[in-house]
């Protein structure tokens, strides 16, 4: 239990046991292309976010890894992890006040312009439309980034995020979020250079390997296979130093290593696209 509780300060999550019960896989699509319709909210603070996040103003920008680890929250309860939020939060805006208009990317803007050039090539013309059909599917993608800072560094692991959502005939559907960062962290000063003209390259080039496992993942779901569980090691989104997590195998996009991490409430639920190198991954073998 006391390990939960600190992997649950970690990532601002209740405490839940890594073997969770799986997810449904992706549904297969209906017949029709799905409709995708890019939506102008953020991610949910009380879902998608660990709590003492700092959100950049007016923009899907998110800031984390900054969190302290105190035991303030588990001590007194709820309201003991609002005022650790509180004092975390104000953590995250110290470090970016100077540079939080270099940050800022307009990353729904970024993912409708790569979305559509996917669309018009011919692997998925048949299977998305970019118009809403009556009785039709539809994939409602929020997308925002986090800049996960290291511990005891200004370094910074910068990820897109793309949470989406398959509706059909009434029934919303399960959330299946894509994470992706490529790189390894850098200086926040050289991110922000320029005009975080180096950011929003990377964050660009992010995106559009996401938006590729997305259509992928939501047109021929990948194979979700409950025996395929591996052990991970590293640098995960919203945590600020390496930890230890199982996973599932969904196999590989180009050299990238697809990884499902489930729990509906763990923050970093859901397809992380793995670099090369990026995660120690290990099979687990039965006992």
């Amino acid at each position: 239990m006391k390990r939960l509780a600190i992997l649950a300060l970690l990532a601002g999550t209740p405490a839940i046991a890594q073997t969770a019960a799986p997810q449904a896989p992706a549904s297969t699509a209906p017949a029709g292309p799905t409709a995708i319709v890019f939506s102008e909210k953020s991610a949910n603070g009380f879902s998608d976010l660990p709590m003492g996040v700092h959100r950049i103003p007016d923009s899907n920008v998110i800031v984390s890894g900054h969190q302290g680890g105190s035991a303030l929250g588990v001590l007194f309860g709820v309201v003991g992890m609002v005022v650790q939020s509180s004092v975390n939060a104000q953590t995250g805006t110290t470090k970016v006040r100077n540079v939080e208009d270099d940050l800022r990317f307009d990353v729904r803007a970024k993912a409708i312009e790569l979305t559509n050039a996917a669309l018009a090539g011919d692997t998925f013309k048949d299977a998305f439309t970019v118009t809403p059909q009556p009785g039709g599917s539809t994939m409602t993608v929020t997308p925002y980034v986090v800049l996960t800072f290291v511990k005891k560094t200004e370094d910074v692991r910068p990820y897109v995020v793309l949470k989406t959502k398959v509706a059909v005939d009434g029934d919303s559907g399960k959330a299946i979020k894509y994470f992706c960062c490529e790189g390894k962290a850098l200086p926040l000063a050289s991110l922000t250079e320029n005009d975080g003209a180096g950011l929003k390259a990377l964050l660009t080039s992010e995106l559009e390997t996401a938006v590729n496992v997305m259509l992928l993942d939501r047109s021929k779901p990948f194979p979700r296979n409950d025996e395929a569980k591996i052990a991970t090691n590293g640098m995960l989104p919203f945590v600020g130093k390496p930890l230890k997590w199982r996973g599932f195998d969904l196999g590989r996009y180009k050299d990238y290593n697809l990884v499902e991490f489930r729990g509906g409430m763990i923050v970093f639920s859901g397809v992380n696209i793995v670099e090369p190198g990026a995660l120690e991954i290990t099979p687990v073998v039965k006992k």
